[in-house]
């Protein structure tokens, strides 16, 4: 069976693809095709990347045309059929960090209400009973005490709609009557790879950073080799942050994904220590080589500065009251989470500080991409697994004499069911075959390959240390030596 996982392509959701892909799980994601490129160009493009990264090919999920927003996900009544038929499990990561909307008809209200109900509608007609929903910590609101994993509504208020948007969704997921299991999951603010520095999304803490990246080196540097930024400030930096990084968010998730016994529980994830405001503004002031930061305190109501008088100064306080005025609700308050089911099932796996060096990282990191606006790299595959197969029914008549799973793994790749009859006849489904049936894990490389004669059936068998009979692999190359694979420019 596989399990159902939205938002793949989100940052959050492309960890939790690579994550689950290399502990075995079998995926099918549901991608809405973008002005450029369609769903599975978009998740071939997120699979290259992991495998460039990790030095390995990884098997490639079933990817289904869809839009979370629209009624069933807006997919198509056979890929429904094929969902109902193979999936039991959904993971819904798909969500959107807008702070603010006009009416309830839009963002964030269309995505994270709106969408989480299709969710659940959808699970409801296909008879998916075991749901895990990605919500967030700040469904606690503004809370003085302690947010507990186990509370959703205490009276809180909301510093804006997102916050409200998800906190309404979860009470409708935890609403639901039909399900085995319904487990959520609540990060608090997430960032980039502690590891790497990677992003793919430039909302939070990344506003600040790109802001002063953005600032700092306009101004020349003194004979010291500094740059003077001055700048006062409406909190006293000893604010606290509950960042955590997106490797962890996912190993954290992947586990309570594998846990029965975590299933049903809610789960805080948050940072032990988290970081302090002040720490942040300096770590970057040492990256940047810049003084002048003034902490004023929450209560500063600052007198504006005249350009004429200090045009630095007035720049500055400006930009940052243009950028940051979304953010502004968290500067002098921001929760403390209660951890104890989280503990319990993931406790050993140690939330990595956001310290100097991840800092200087996410910064180093954003530079490189252009702070989002780096080209992305071409696809490498110049072929697809499919067009090996696209000439072949989905059914035949007469009785089914042998099936053979097929999990291309790499550039191109995909999984499929191929089911042999009597003579010539042949069909192909998406997905894999129930357990226990002779799957071959290939690359599209050996694919291409067997049809062209330089490698056997006997050799290949060999090769994959058997599971697979010789027999099969013969039908195999028959039915490939038919084929003409489209070689894409």
């Amino acid at each position: 069976m596989y399990t159902l996982l939205t938002g793949a392509t989100g940052l959050v959701g492309r960890y939790l693809v690579r994550d689950l892909l290399l502990n075995g799980h079998h995926l099918v994601v549901v991608v809405r095709p973008s002005r450029k490129a369609s769903p599975r160009d978009r998740m071939e493009q997120i699979l290259q990347h992991w495998e460039e990264e990790l030095g390995r090919p990884l098997p490639r999920p079933v990817v289904l045309s869809g839009d979370i927003a629209e009624p069933a996900f807006g997919m198509s009544d056979a890929d429904q059929a094929w969902v109902k038929q193979n999936v039991n499990t959904i993971i819904h990561s798909a969500a959107i960090l807008e702070f603010y909307g006009e009416d309830r008809n839009g963002e964030p209200w269309r995505t994270n209400l709106g969408g989480t109900r299709n969710m659940i509608n959808l699970c409801r007609d296909l008879q998916i009973h075991d749901i895990n929903y990605i919500s967030t910590a700040y469904v606690a609101g503004m809370q003085t005490e302690p947010a507990m994993e186990d509370a959703l509504d205490v009276g809180q208020k909301f510093r804006n709609d997102y916050e409200e948007s998800k906190f309404l969704a979860e009470q409708e997921v935890r609403a639901i009557d039909f399900a085995e299991h319904v487990t959520v999951y609540r990060p608090a603010v997430i960032s980039g790879d502690s590891v790497t520095g990677y992003t793919n999304t430039y909302h939070g803490i990344y506003l600040y950073l790109r802001l002063m990246a953005v600032m700092i080196p306009s101004i020349p540097a003194g004979e010291d080799g500094f740059r003077h930024t001055p700048i006062r400030l409406r909190f006293t930096g000893d604010e606290r942050r509950n960042v955590i990084p997106v490797d962890w968010i996912s190993a954290v998730t992947v586990r309570l994904f594998e846990t029965p016994e975590a299933r049903g529980g809610t789960y805080h994830m948050a940072p032990e220590d988290p970081m302090i405001a002040r720490d942040m503004i300096n770590w970057c002031g040492e990256y940047f080589k810049s003084t002048g930061v003034e902490f004023r305190g929450t209560d500063f109501v600052p007198e504006p500065v005249s350009r004429e008088d200090n045009e630095d100064q007035w720049m500055f306080e400006r930009l940052v009251m243009e950028n940051m005025g979304t953010y502004e609700p968290y500067e002098s308050t921001d929760n403390t989470f209660d951890m104890t089911n989280l503990k319990r099932f993931a406790g050993d796996i140690v939330c990595p500080p956001i310290d100097k060096t991840v800092i200087q990282r996410y910064i180093q990191f954003g530079e490189e991409d252009r702070w989002g606006k780096r080209r992305p790299e071409a696809l490498k595959n110049k072929a697809w697994a499919e067009s090996l197969f696209e000439a072949l029914p989905e059914h035949f008549n007469g009785p089914e004499e042998a099936v053979l799973g097929l999990d291309i793994h790499g550039e191109g790749g995909s999984q499929w069911t191929l089911r042999f009859g009597q003579g010539t006849q042949c069909s192909m489904t998406r997905g894999l075959p129930a357990e226990g049936t002779p799957t071959l894990c290939v690359q599209l490389s050996e694919l291409l390959a067997l049809r062209n004669g330089d490698q056997t059936p006997a050799s290949l068998a060999k090769s994959i240390n058997g599971g697979v009979p010789e027999s099969l692999l013969n039908q195999l190359q028959d039915l490939l030596s038919q084929t003409q694979l489209a070689i894409t420019s």
